[in-house]
C-alpha cells in the first residue's frame, strides 16, 4: 500500500508541471526516487493474460505525453526486462474513455495483433510480418488491415507515414471496432523531434526492432500490452478483455495534460 501510495503522490505531482514543450530528460524530481519515472510503479506478476503469453510490453505515463515503456519475456525465473526505454502517448495523454480525435492513448490491457512496416522484414522478425505499400489501409471500419486502397481508413504505406511506420504493431484496443471509439493505435517508431502522437505509442526504432523480434520468437497471441499512468495500473492488472475490448471502467487520476 506504501508503495502504491508513493507512486500516485509521484504521478499527481507530475500532473500538476506543465507539459508543453517538457521533455522527459527535463522532468526534475517530485521526492525521492520520483526523478523521471524511470523505475516501474507496477508489479509485472501481476498482469493477468493468459499462460501460454510470451511477451508484455508495459507503457507507465509519466507527465503530458511522455512514458516509460518496459518489455518483458517470460521466463522460467517469470518475466524477465528485455529493455526499457523512454517514450510518447498521445498528445492529449492517457484516458479510459478514448473517442474519436481526442488524441489520447487507451488504458488498459491488450492483446497485441498485426505486425507491419513499410521496410522489408529482418532476421528474427515474426512470419506474420506484412510489408505495406501503397495499397494498404487500415480501415475506420473493421479496425484492421487490408489490401484494398479504396477502402476509408489510414493509408499506412504512403510517403505520410514513413518512419514512424517503419515497423509497427496493433496494439489490439477496440478489437470489435466499435464505432466512435477509434481504431489504428499503435506502437511504432519514433520520428526525430517527436513530443506526441494522436494515440499511438512511440519508442525508437532499435526498441521497436527488437520489440518485433520478441513477436517473432512467440507469434500471433502471445505479447500484449498494459498501459496506465504511472501508480495506476490497479485498474488495469486484471482489465483483458474488459467493456468489449475497450478500456477498463475506473478512476485512473489526472492523466492529460
Amino acid at each position: 500500500m506504501k508503495k502504491r501510495m508513493f507512486w500516485m503522490f509521484c504521478a499527481a505531482a507530475l500532473a500538476l508541471l506543465p507539459a508543453a514543450h517538457t521533455r522527459a530528460s527535463e522532468i526534475t524530481a517530485m521526492g525521492p526516487g520520483c526523478a523521471y519515472l524511470t523505475e516501474p510503479s507496477f508489479d509485472v506478476e501481476r498482469f493477468a493474460v493468459p499462460p501460454e503469453a510470451g511477451g508484455l510490453v508495459v507503457v507507465q505515463g509519466t507527465i503530458g505525453s511522455r512514458c516509460r515503456v518496459f518489455a518483458y519475456e517470460r521466463t522460467e525465473e517469470g518475466w524477465t526486462e528485455v529493455f526499457a526505454v523512454n517514450g510518447f502517448v498521445g498528445y492529449g495523454g492517457l484516458s479510459n474513455h478514448r473517442t474519436v480525435g481526442d488524441n489520447t492513448t487507451p488504458i488498459g490491457l491488450f492483446e497485441m495483433n498485426t505486425p507491419f512496416g513499410q521496410e522489408a522484414a529482418l532476421d528474427g522478425f515474426p512470419s506474420e510480418y506484412i510489408q505495406v505499400d501503397s495499397r494498404y489501409v487500415w480501415t475506420d471500419d473493421t479496425n484492421a488491415l487490408v489490401a484494398d486502397p479504396d477502402r476509408e481508413g489510414e493509408h499506412v504505406g504512403t510517403d505520410a507515414y514513413d518512419v514512424v511506420y517503419d515497423y509497427a504493431i496493433d496494439m489490439g484496443f477496440n478489437k470489435n471496432a466499435i464505432a466512435g471509439n477509434g481504431s489504428a493505435l499503435f506502437i511504432h517508431c519514433e520520428e526525430e523531434n517527436d513530443d506526441g502522437t494522436h494515440g499511438c505509442v512511440a519508442i525508437p526504432r532499435e526498441q521497436m526492432i527488437r520489440l518485433m523480434r520478441l513477436y517473432g520468437t512467440y507469434g500471433d497471441g502471445r505479447l500484449y500490452i498494459a498501459v496506465a499512468p504511472a501508480g495506476h495500473f490497479e485498474g488495469v492488472y486484471e482489465s483483458l478483455g474488459d467493456n468489449l475490448g475497450l478500456s477498463p471502467d475506473g478512476d485512473f487520476g489526472q492523466t492529460r495534460s
